[in-house]
């Protein structure tokens, strides 16, 4: 009889394991990434989480230079329940007439949510960065402090379906006055794990040519906490000149 009465108990107990363990896997938060893309999620790190989004890109403007980033590290850390901290630096091959392998400038900067989007209404955020001048590879280093302020904007249409959009402005480091960036993106889930995306985003430049550029690309989330990424850009002015090619990873460290 106490042997019966044994292996109910221990049935039970293993049951009641068995759904606390589900219960703490649904807990995890599942990794959003600010990578691939030109333009930027309203999406803020969980508080005291951290988020690690790194991978390689060719660049290449036919005639004029090209340049390999071996490395990008965007180290993401939810501050505050709205408010983000973030730091990025690159790994930089620039293949100009005097090839240089470096660090490039230091980029620091934070990312807040002022609405998460009701309804029709899209979540609002605002992205601000700078670069260091003087922290990274001396001839990699702009003459300027190169920053940026961006407002960002995201619709979540359907469980599959959302759209994004972004403007501001963006310094250089080299000339003074800035350059307008406006850009949208449309982002589809073509299953629960795997995701495709375009953008059309253009650079607008008070003293030289404008850029009116596109991004496509695919990210397959490995696990809830690692997504993989690939994408590629288009000058459509220009077809033939410039590229460019991306892989990458990012990872939910903790």
């Amino acid at each position: 009889m106490n042997g019966f009465w044994n292996k109910r108990i221990g049935c039970l107990l293993g049951l009641l394991f068995a759904c606390c363990l589900c219960y703490a896997q649904d807990d995890l938060p599942t990794i959003s990434a600010d990578r691939p893309g030109a333009l930027t999620g309203t999406d803020i790190m969980p508080q005291r989480k951290i988020q690690w989004e790194t991978g390689i890109a060719y660049e290449a403007v036919v005639g004029e230079y090209r340049n390999f980033t071996l490395n990008t590290t965007l180290l993401r850390y939810g501050l505050f329940r709205n408010f983000e901290l973030r730091v990025d630096a690159d790994l930089i091959y620039d293949k100009a007439m005097d090839p240089t392998v470096g660090i490039g400038p230091l980029c620091v900067g934070f990312k807040a949510r002022f609405y998460e989007g009701e309804r029709f209404l899209p979540s609002i955020a605002l992205l601000a960065q700078i670069n260091s001048r003087r922290i990274g590879t001396k001839s990699l280093l702009s003459e300027r402090h190169a920053s940026s302020v961006l407002l960002l904007f995201e619709h979540s249409l359907s469980d599959r379906f959302g759209l994004g959009y972004n403007f501001g402005v963006e310094w250089d480091g080299q000339n003074v006055s800035p350059a307008a960036f406006l850009g949208i993106g449309a982002y589809f889930d073509i299953t629960d794990r795997i995701g495709t995306f375009i953008e059309g985003y253009n650079y607008l430049h008070p003293n030289r040519d404008n850029q009116y550029l596109t991004e496509f690309g695919f990210t397959w989330l490995v696990s809830r906490r690692v997504q993989l990424d690939f994408a590629t850009d288009l000058d459509l002015l220009h077809l033939n000149s410039y590229h460019v090619l991306s892989i990458g990873v990012s990872w939910l460290i903790n």
